[in-house]
C-alpha cells in the first residue's frame, strides 16, 4: 500500500523555504520506500508543470548531467545534505531528456546563498547535515568560514545561517578549526555535554556507543561543559580531557601531542603507548569492522607504538601479531536475515 504525501510540505522543501519539522518529515518519506511511488509521481509532475510553456526537443542529455553532478560533487561537496543529494537522485532520472530541469536542479541544491537573506530576516532557520560514513573522512566548510573534518561513522548538524551564536551538533568524530569572532561564540552539542570557544583549533570524539567524550586542544581555548551539572573544564593547548558523560566525571586530564589525535584527517592511525582495548575500538572505525579483544586473566598490559598509513586491516593485523604477543581470527561473513552480508568480525585473542 502506498501512502499519501505532505505536498506542500515537499513543495516547501523544494524551493527552500522549509522548517526543521519539514526537513525530518522529508528524511523520513524519503527513507521509506512506501513513499518512492508518489514521490516520483509528484516529482515528474512538478517538472512538466515548470516546463509546461517551453519547447524542448528530445535529445539525450545524460552527459550534460554527468557533468553537472560531477562538477557538484567535487566544488560544492560541503553544501550538500544527505536527503538533497536523494532529491538529485530522484529527478535526475526524469531529467536526462531535459535541459531547463538541469538547470533547475542545479539552483535547487544550492538555493542557500539566494535564500539566506530571506531566511535572516524570518525565524525560519533551515540546517543541513554532513554524514560521513564508516571507513570515510569528509571535509567541511561552515556558514562563518569555519573549517574542518568529519570521521567515519559522525554525523554534523548546523543551520544555513548563523545567529548571535554559531551552534552545531556533533554526533561522532570531528576536527574543527574554528574562526574567531569575539562577539559569536562557537559551540559544540554533544549529548548532555557542550564545547564553546572563539577561535581555535581542537579535536572532539563523541560517538553515541561511547560512554566518554574525548577533547584534545591543539591552539586557542576551549572550554566543556557539563549542560546537568552546570559546570565546565577548560582546557589548554596539548591538553586531552576524557569525560565520562553518565557518571559527570573526568576519567583523565593529560599534556598531550595534539596532533596525534588528529591525525585520522590526513590518512593516518596514529597510536603512542595506547592499550589493545583503545587501538581495537580505533581500528574497528576506521575500517567498518566488529573487532572482539579476548584476553586471559594472566594476559599483560599490551600498548603499542605504530602509525600506520594506506594499509588495509589485513596487513595492520599482520603487523600487530609481529609487534604484540597476540594471535587473531578474521571471520568468515555471514548474511542476516535481510540476505545482506554482516561487518566482518575480527578475534583478537592476547597471549
Amino acid at each position: 500500500m502506498e501512502n499519501k504525501i505532505n505536498k506542500e510540505v515537499l513543495s516547501r522543501y523544494i524551493s527552500g523555504k522549509f522548517t526543521r519539522d519539514d526537513r525530518q518529515y522529508i528524511e523520513q518519506i524519503f527513507r521509506d520506500e512506501s513513499y518512492h511511488s508518489e514521490l516520483q509521481k509528484y516529482l515528474k509532475e512538478d517538472w512538466f508543470s515548470i516546463c509546461k510553456n517551453d519547447v524542448l526537443e528530445e535529445h539525450d542529455l545524460k552527459h550534460v548531467l554527468h557533468e553537472l553532478y560531477y562538477n557538484i560533487k567535487h566544488q560544492q561537496q560541503h553544501r550538500r545534505s544527505r536527503v538533497i543529494k536523494t532529491l538529485w537522485r530522484t529527478y535526475s532520472r526524469i531529467a536526462a531528456v531535459l535541459l531547463f530541469p538541469l538547470v533547475l536542479a542545479y539552483g535547487i541544491i544550492f538555493y542557500q546563498s539566494e535564500f539566506a537573506r530571506k531566511q535572516e530576516m524570518s525565524h525560519n532557520i533551515s540546517y543541513a547535515q554532513i554524514h560521513a560514513p564508516l571507513g570515510s573522512r569528509i571535509s567541511f566548510t561552515l556558514p562563518d568560514g569555519s573549517t574542518g573534518w568529519l570521521n567515519g561513522g559522525s554525523s554534523l548538524e548546523y543551520p544555513m545561517i548563523f545567529g548571535k551564536s554559531r551552534d552545531v551538533v556533533l554526533s561522532g568524530e570531528a576536527y574543527f578549526n574554528v574562526v574567531k569572532d569575539e562577539n559569536k561564540p562557537f559551540k559544540v552539542k554533544i549529548a548532555n555535554m557542550m564545547i564553546s570557544v572563539l577561535g581555535t583549533k581542537f579535536n572532539v570524539a563523541a560517538y553515541n556507543d561511547d560512554e566518554n567524550v574525548d577533547v584534545v586542544l591543539e591552539s586557542g581555548k576551549v572550554r566543556l561543559y557539563d549542560l546537568e551539572l552546570k559546570k565546565y573544564i577548560e582546557l589548554k593547548p596539548d591538553e586531552r580531557v576524557v569525560y565520562k558523560k553518565d557518571k559527570h566525571k573526568v576519567l583523565s586530564k593529560s599534556k598531550v601531542n595534539a596532533r596525534k589525535f588528529s591525525s585520522w584527517k590526513e590518512g593516518k592511525l596514529v597510536f603512542r603507548n595506547d592499550p589493545i582495548e583503545e587501538i581495537a575500538k580505533r581500528l574497528s572505525r576506521w575500517y567498518n569492522v566488529d573487532i572482539e579483544v579476548r584476553k586471559k586473566s594472566t594476559a599483560s598490559d599490551l600498548r603499542l607504538r605504530a602509525t600506520f598509513e594506506d594499509e588495509d586491516i589485513e596487513e595492520v593485523m599482520r603487523l600487530l601479531k609481529l609487534t604484540l604477543p597476540i594471535e587473531y581470527e578474521i571471520a568468515a561473513r555471514k548474511k542476516d536475515r535481510e540476505g545482506k552480508f554482516e561487518k566482518r568480525k575480527i578475534i583478537i585473542r592476547v597471549n
